[in-house]
Order: structure tokens, then sequence, then C-alpha cells
């Protein structure tokens, strides 16, 4: 439950960007979370990529306040 993540501000994850393929990384700002590709700058709604969450995705999200979602 506090592992390293816990309070990063983002993580790469192995969920393939649903416009290039390229790993997606998801990103925690101060008011939601959503996802961002670094190869085509793509961004994306947290809940489209929910049915494809990975570990790193879970764990990421063990640190996200509720309000944030």
């Amino acid at each position: 439950m506090w592992g390293s993540n816990r309070w990063a501000r983002n993580a790469q994850t192995t969920i393939p960007c649903k416009h290039c393929g390229h790993p997606i990384t998801v990103v925690r700002s101060c008011q939601h979370v959503y996802m961002q590709c670094e190869q085509c700058k793509k961004q994306g709604d947290l809940n489209e990529y929910i049915p494809l969450m990975d570990d790193v995705l879970e764990e990421f999200m063990e640190g996200v306040f509720c309000d944030r979602v």
C-alpha cells in the first residue's frame, strides 16, 4: 500500500495508446488524473483506459484521492 509510487505525479504504464500504440503515461494534476502519450502527445480520459488497467496503473491509483478521478 505504501509503495514508491504512492505520491508520484506520473507513471509509465504498459497500456498502449489508442492512437499510436505507444505505452502511455498516467498523470496526476492538482485537479484530476488523465492518460497522456509521450509519442503522439494525445491525452485521454482515465475512464477510457480502466478496462485495460495494468499493475502500474492500479498501484498509481492507490495514491490518488477519490475526488481526482
